[in-house]
């Protein structure tokens, strides 16, 4: 497992990690996330693995976005500018960006809040489909205090895309 966490003094926010079985047999390496502050908020992993024609890259971006509230926007706005980065300078690449938005962006009927409303702008000019909207619509991510949500995500783009297949 790589990972990067909040401290036990942090009650709030996220932490993030890949989990690969050693036995797969897939070669990791994780990138540096320039640009995060706390650098607990994203993680850039390339994983690397054989293929009937040889070998196979992906760049796997986790990352934990900000629940809404004062400075909310401005720091996600912030962490989307850092996974833009690494998707523009890998378009070759099969990539996908995953995690916890923390956003709603009406896969359940609920209203788009900002947090959606990012992810949605993000993923359009990037060219990014949201396998949430294409292959899971209506599965809930997310559940507590009598309340169901999707806010958890998972975007690809074109070339990944082909490969999950669906």
């Amino acid at each position: 497992m790589i990972g990067k966490g909040r401290s036990k003094q942090q009650k709030k926010g996220g932490g993030v990690g890949v989990l690969v079985r050693q036995e797969a047999g897939i070669d990791v390496e994780e990138l540096d996330v320039g640009g995060c502050e706390m650098g607990e908020d994203i993680m850039a992993v390339r994983l690397e693995y054989k293929v009937r024609k040889g070998r196979e890259r992906i760049l796997v971006i986790v990352c934990y976005m900000t629940v809404e509230g004062t400075g909310a926007r401005a720091e996600n706005e912030r962490k989307y500018r850092i996974v833009q980065r690494f998707v523009e300078q890998n378009r070759s690449e099969n990539v996908i960006v995953m995690g916890d938005m923390n956003g709603h962006i009406g896969v359940l009927g609920e209203e788009v809040n900002g947090n959606g409303q990012l992810l949605l702008d993000f993923a359009e000019e990037n060219e990014l489909e949201i396998l949430n909207v294409t292959l899971a619509e209506g599965r809930v991510t997310w559940s507590g205090r009598e309340n169901e949500s999707a806010i958890d995500f998972m975007l690809v783009n074109r070339k990944a895309r082909e490969r999950v297949g669906g």
